[in-house]
């Protein structure tokens, strides 16, 4: 990289520059260490071929290794020139990797060859830091077979998550891929993390939680009782957000702390129930295979708003699903929501959202008649916004006249439409009804993609709009 230095370059006022200066050395160590801790880790480690750069990556504040990164890693490499060759930090066995990768039919040996290589990397690594703090450290080994994990590779990662706390970590990254691991104690009750990420591990009953500076709190398919799940959160006074996906053996999710405002929640085949009476904002979603199992709300008394990203299979499960959630003022439908409403026949119960945000599927039949059963049944709704979506095919091909075009909207104020190709017939229809059937409306904004609508069908879209009859004398188009 610095190599093109020592060439000659000409400014722009023609004055040969033979030479020129090496900028990037005349950083400070602490701007060149900031700089390193942005790349991958192996790539960091690699700079120490340049002179500018020496040792310096061992003052990294970030750490990240990768099982799955290494192994693949190592297969594509250049067994005659690559740093690993010729660095003892990476050992120099290659050629028996490469003989044992080639001749063997098991993914699971590979692995099981690489994963004492990739342990004495990470124990070289750790050995050699010398920076007094570590604000991210990130450990993965997925796509480990059950089978090999023995005592010697769970005391391993116990001993580099203990270095990682001891150096003050404040976001900690785990995905050991077993419920065999068991996370050490110190894990919880560091008085430094401020984020905590744990994936596809055991959570035991702890005799002690004690995180009071997490914020950010995210739960993976870990296994564990209620008991230890509502020990684990308790634990951590000042938790604003909490992800929980998959929380295999937990039934129901206690969530008292005034402080946690957020939460996403997965909601698997597993039966669980949710009491959280503080909450503000909930994005839920349902796995996309059929699930017979239907979220339960105990209390959600505080919340403000729901995303849901994923709906129920069936109709009932739906319309249930939306009578949970009737006083919210800010109401979300992904478009995976969208697809799962256009494949099936529900009701809508009233309800009193203030803003509806809606990502439809343009290319469905049924998306006019869903996004206006919906605006229909949202008797107080103030604010619509319907995004640009999904669209496919010839819009003009796929549009049938909603059954509910007479219903009226007497507090829509304000409408967002972003108009996407493909979509014209359906979004015309829209911006139709709503004009002719919003009393108060003040504003619609509709804003063009410009990489997707050509200037000719934005000027005749346009054209059609200034055409339709408003029912509200206030109401402004205005396009963007």
């Amino acid at each position: 990289m610095l190599s093109k230095c020592n060439k000659i370059m000409h400014n722009s006022e023609g004055i040969n520059a033979t030479n020129c200066k090496d900028r990037l050395s005349e950083l400070p160590d602490e701007v060149i260490v900031h700089i390193l801790s942005f790349l991958p880790t192996v790539d960091a480690i690699r700079t120490m071929l340049i002179r500018c750069f020496r040792n310096l990556w061992t003052f990294v504040p970030t750490l990240k290794f990768d099982l799955d990164a290494y192994t693949n890693g190592m297969i594509r490499l250049n067994r005659c020139d690559d740093l690993w060759t010729i660095n003892p930090l990476f050992g120099s066995e290659i050629q028996e990797y490469y003989d044992i990768h080639y001749s063997s039919d098991s993914d699971s040996g590979v692995i099981f060859w690489v994963f004492p290589r990739f342990s004495r990397f990470v124990r070289n690594v750790l050995t050699l830091h010398k920076g007094p703090t570590i604000d991210t450290f990130h450990i993965s080994i997925d796509q480990f077979p059950d089978d090999l994990f023995v005592q010697d590779v769970i005391d391993d990662v116990q001993t580099w998550l203990t270095f990682a706390i001891d150096k003050g970590v404040q976001n900690l990254n785990f995905d050991f891929d077993s419920h065999d691991a068991i996370i050490p104690q110190c894990v919880f009750t560091s008085h430094s993390l401020v984020t905590l990420s744990l994936s596809d591990v055991k959570l035991e009953d702890q005799t002690q939680v004690h995180l009071r500076n997490l914020r950010k709190l995210s739960l993976f398919c870990v296994c564990g009782s209620d008991r230890a799940f509502q020990q684990l959160i308790s634990g951590c006074p000042s938790l604003l957000e909490l992800t929980i996906d998959n929380a295999i053996g937990m039934q129901i999710l206690n969530v008292t702390s005034q402080s946690v405002s957020k939460l996403f929640l997965g909601v698997e085949d597993d039966p669980i129930a949710l009491n959280t009476p503080a909450l503000k904002m909930l994005d839920v979603v349902y796995p996309s295979s059929s699930s017979s199992y239907l979220l339960k709300v105990i209390d959600v008394s505080s919340l403000q708003e729901v995303n849901a990203k994923n709906l129920p299979c069936y109709g009932d499960q739906v319309t249930t699903f939306f009578s949970q959630f009737l006083s919210v003022e800010v109401f979300t439908l992904s478009h995976h929501s969208f697809s799962r409403l256009s494949l099936i026949n529900t009701d809508y119960p009233q309800n009193r959202w203030k803003r509806l945000v809606l990502h439809p599927c343009w290319y469905n039949v049924r998306c006019v008649q869903i996004i206006f059963g919906l605006v229909a049944a949202s008797v107080e709704l103030e604010d619509l916004v319907i995004h640009s979506g999904y669209s496919s095919g010839n819009g003009k091909t796929r549009f049938i006249r909603p059954e509910i075009s007479t219903c009226v909207m007497p507090l829509l104020k304000t409408v967002t439409i972003h108009r996407k190709e493909n979509c014209l017939v359906s979004q015309l229809k829209i911006v139709e009804l709503l004009l002719a059937n919003t009393i108060v409306l003040e504003k619609m904004v509709i804003n063009f993609e410009k990489k997707q609508v050509t200037a000719v069908e934005e000027n005749n879209f346009v054209e059609q709009v200034s055409r339709f009859r408003k029912a509200s004398t206030n109401a402004t188009v205005v396009f963007a």
